[in-house]
């Protein structure tokens, strides 16, 4: 089946049969940027809005994150909370999604 264009209000074309999209509101994308799925709890800015779509405010998720140059004795890892990363949204186009490209 051929992919239907649909035109995104601020320009370029979108898939309507595209199964990943939750359809949340996304900044205009351009050739040069990043391609692949985003992390809406990742960290960074992103170009979708996900504030709404991550669950009841009871759902808080967590990071292990690796502490740099710890001491004996110390934490090797913090927990890091990813809810606050949702409300990243990148303020041009060219932030967000994951690089797909191979090296």
């Amino acid at each position: 089946m051929a992919e239907k264009k649909l035109k995104h209000t601020q320009g370029g074309v979108t898939t309507r049969d595209d199964a990943t999209d939750l359809g949340v509101p996304m900044l205009a994308g351009s050739a040069d940027e990043r391609v692949g799925p985003e992390d809406a709890l990742g960290t960074g800015p992103k170009r979708g809005d996900y504030s709404d779509r991550i669950g009841p405010s009871s759902y808080q998720p967590h990071e292990s994150v690796r502490v740099e140059n710890a001491k004996p004795g110390e934490p090797t890892v913090t927990l890091e909370a990813q809810r606050p990363r949702v409300s990243d949204v990148g303020e041009a186009p060219g932030k967000g999604g994951v690089d797909t490209s191979k090296k």
